[in-house]
């Protein structure tokens, strides 16, 4: 049997969120080691997440390693490249099979289906439908032509496969070239031709896939606005109580006391459905490929993808209809 295990990466900003995430996890998966990778988190906020996970998540403390990166993370923190060095940290030399999920993606099903999601690649991942409205990655990047591009906010790996590759120490290198993209861009050049297509519901994006609504996504990924922002941009109310009452007898509690009487950013999705008359008053290609944007479509296409267990489509934007 597969030993599998998840892990979430945040400095201290984020490890209160990434707390939260990983305690969702636990509360709708079936049994599974979990970790956190942090660093430079205060003992205070250590002492809650040991109390809000029951010691069923691990907290590995990463500040050395990370202060001898010279990584440049631009605005962000360095604390984004954690996830890089997986295959280096004794914790995750026993399992084969590994899951990551961002700080910002509540799941709503058992990751275990998804580290058990038959793997033909080191890498599961889903498409980031945004990169098909600019396709320029492929020239930042130096991909070869028709090259897809994943999101990495929820990734499945093939552990001993990239091991004996050498992927992530190949990530690490791009990262250090100072790749764009940081280290989403790192990771897409390394394992670029070894991913196999994830299905969508494992990362239903806020920003672009808002035509699947939470309950039916299998984790969703808060990439626009987040739930303990003031103004949470499209996260939905039953997000929001989820957040709540997992945030309820926690240091953290005050992020999510707030009521907000209604979703934000409703307005914006609707005048996204005028995308298709703006598109003949302009000459900007991304709105003209977004007018051609159908998430339903989309979502069905790498839905049946993931069902046959393809690797990554090429030139996906043209299979999806907006290329």
């Amino acid at each position: 049997m597969t030993k599998s295990c998840f892990f979430l990466a945040a400095d201290a900003r984020y490890f209160p969120y990434a707390c939260l995430a990983a305690r969702r996890v636990l509360d709708v998966s079936l049994p599974i080691d979990g970790f956190i990778l942090q660093m430079n988190v205060g003992v205070a906020d250590l002492a809650a997440a040991q109390q809000l996970l029951d010691d069923r998540v691990r907290i590995v403390d990463l500040s050395e390693l990370m202060r001898s990166v010279t990584f440049a993370p631009g605005h962000l923190s360095i604390a984004v490249y954690m996830r890089l060095f997986i295959d280096e940290i004794s914790e995750f030399a026993p399992y084969e099979r590994v899951a990551y999920l961002d700080s910002d993606v509540l799941f709503n099903r058992s990751i275990v289906d998804l580290v058990e999601t038959p793997l033909d690649a080191p890498l599961l991942a889903a498409h980031d439908v945004q990169s098909y409205f600019e396709p320029k990655y492929r020239a930042l990047l130096s991909m070869k032509p028709g090259a897809p591009y994943f999101n990495s906010g929820v990734l499945s790996l093939d552990l001993p496969r990239i091991r004996k590759d050498g992927l992530l120490a190949r990530a690490r290198y791009f990262a250090s070239r100072g790749v764009n993209g940081l280290d989403q861009g790192a990771l897409n050049v390394a394992f670029e031709g070894k991913w196999q297509t994830m299905h969508p519901s494992w990362n239903v994006m806020t920003s672009y896939n808002w035509q699947v609504p939470f309950e039916k996504a299998y984790a969703r990924h808060f990439s626009w606005g987040k739930p303990w922002d003031k103004v949470p941009l499209g996260v939905e109310l039953a997000a929001l109580d989820i957040y709540r009452d997992l945030a309820k007898n926690t240091r953290w509690w005050a992020a999510f006391q707030r009521r907000v009487p209604f979703e934000r950013g409703v307005m914006k999705r609707f005048v996204r459905r005028f995308d298709t008359v703006g598109s003949l008053l302009t000459s900007r290609e991304r709105i003209r490929r977004r007018a051609r944007y159908d998430g339903e479509r989309v979502h069905e296409m790498f839905a049946r993808q993931a069902e046959e267990g393809a690797m990554a489509a090429q030139f996906p934007e043209v299979l999806g209809g907006f290329g």
